[in-house]
């Protein structure tokens, strides 16, 4: 104990005290914080539509599974626009169903499929579609823009009210968010405001039936005829 006791000698004293000036005056590194665009993005696994590519050519029109129900359902072709293809309800589920205009063309038919439509919270929507794998690789192409003219459908799940893709892909993810109205009809600026509060303008209903699809070649390849072609009224 009489170790730890000692008295301390000048020396010691003057060491000490100017250790500790020493440390004082150390300069402190720089905290450096990260740069938030550096950071990984944390992807959003998202469930995706689900689909079927059992259709069999019977006469003028198509035969096939619902990818919901299995239950069988006809188109006829001629229903089908050649690029546009359609769109049409499972007869037995009603749930929504988008059929690629190549089965009317026989073109791309190996790598076409039937789409069915999934239900997406309108609140959600936005975190769906920007999450969605078809939008990423678009965008990595460059023709996102083309998800106007093809590739995205959204009914409401209960009056199957069918909303345009102008609408759909500009709806804010936050509440605050600003919105530019002049590029939409006034249609479709009572329909944006109404699905920024959360529910169909028609019968308040809060789900959405949202079919994101592939956009096939034969799409991209029409896709300046298509844009004068949906700017028709």
């Amino acid at each position: 104990m009489g170790f730890w006791n000692r008295k301390k000698s000048d020396a010691d004293a003057q060491t000490t005290c100017s250790e500790k000036k020493q440390i004082a005056k150390k300069p402190e590194k720089p905290i450096v914080k990260p740069d938030p665009a550096c950071l990984p993005v944390k992807k959003v696994k998202i469930p995706l539509n689900k689909t079927t590519s059992e259709v069999k050519f019977v006469q003028n029109s198509i035969v096939f599974p619902c990818p919901i129900c299995s239950e069988l359902n006809t188109v006829d072709l001629y229903e089908l626009d050649p690029i546009l293809g359609g769109e049409t309800m499972c007869m037995h589920c009603q749930d929504v169903l988008h059929i690629p205009g190549g089965y009317q063309t026989r073109s791309e038919v190996p790598k076409l499929k039937v789409y069915a439509g999934l239900p997406v919270a309108i609140r959600k929507f936005p975190l769906f579609y920007w999450n969605h794998p078809v939008i990423h690789e678009l965008d990595e192409q460059g023709i996102t823009r083309i998800i106007i003219q093809y590739g995205l459908w959204g009914f409401c799940q209960r009056c199957h009210h069918q909303f345009s893709p102008a609408v759909l892909i500009n709806l804010p993810h936050t509440s605050g968010e600003i919105v530019d109205y002049r590029s939409l009809s006034s249609e479709e600026m009572m329909e944006m405001k109404s699905l920024r509060a959360g529910s169909c303008p028609f019968c308040s209903h809060r789900i959405l039936l949202v079919i994101i699809s592939e956009v096939p070649h034969y799409v991209i390849s029409a896709s300046e005829n298509l844009s004068h072609r949906w700017e028709e009224d």
